[in-house]
């Protein structure tokens, strides 16, 4: 009996000495991170037409797209590819008006080459959950594709001064589809991609 609660004591001894996973994060992020990098010489309010010039395509010819997430927290994660060569997981918010990142994500996809200062459209002011307004940076992602079959262009991505704050996929990018629903029994999004 007593080799048995040794024996116990050592396997708890050597599970909390184990090396624990660390998150995957997408840049140190921190609260020195200076927004002003991504500014070039404007950072006056955007201009209406500039949300005009938004198009969607679909590299295939069927009807309905099926996207699988994974669900953590209680909140849906899809994959997302940026520019054609760097996949993000994105939060499915249909509360979020816009594409939302944080100003850490954006100085890592910033560093990766995925825009440029010639990207940044300036500023916009943005009603957030607690009723409070807050000015962010937006950026244009060239392009921002769901499964590899529903490709966005000109998304507009608000840049978020939370260096911690998720990324979020609104309704900026959702509205560009017909309709999507959430099949939570087989764990997919089903956009829909004709009326």
């Amino acid at each position: 009996m007593r080799h048995f609660f040794v024996l116990i004591i050592v396997f708890f001894f050597f599970c909390s000495c184990a090396e624990k996973k660390k998150n995957i994060v997408f840049y140190d992020a921190d609260d020195s991170i200076d927004s002003t990098i991504f500014f070039s010489e404007n950072n006056t309010p955007i201009p209406s037409e500039v949300y005009d010039n938004i198009k969607v395509e679909y590299e295939t010819n069927e009807k309905e797209v099926l996207v699988p997430f994974i669900r953590k927290g209680g909140v849906n994660f899809i994959d997302v590819t940026i520019n054609g060569e760097f996949t993000v997981p994105m939060i499915l918010d249909s509360g979020c008006s816009s594409t939302l990142i944080s100003i850490a994500e954006a100085r890592y996809l910033y560093e990766k080459g995925c825009f440029s200062n010639k990207d940044v459209l300036g500023v916009a002011q943005s009603q957030i959950a607690d009723g409070s307004i807050s000015e962010n940076i937006v950026i244009s992602l060239k392009q921002l594709a769901i499964g590899g079959k529903i490709v966005c262009y000109n998304v507009k991505a608000t840049v978020s001064n939370n260096s911690y704050g998720p990324l979020l996929l609104g309704n900026e990018v959702l509205d560009r589809v017909p309709s999507y629903s959430v099949d939570n029994v087989n764990n997919v999004i089903r956009f829909t991609l004709e009326e």
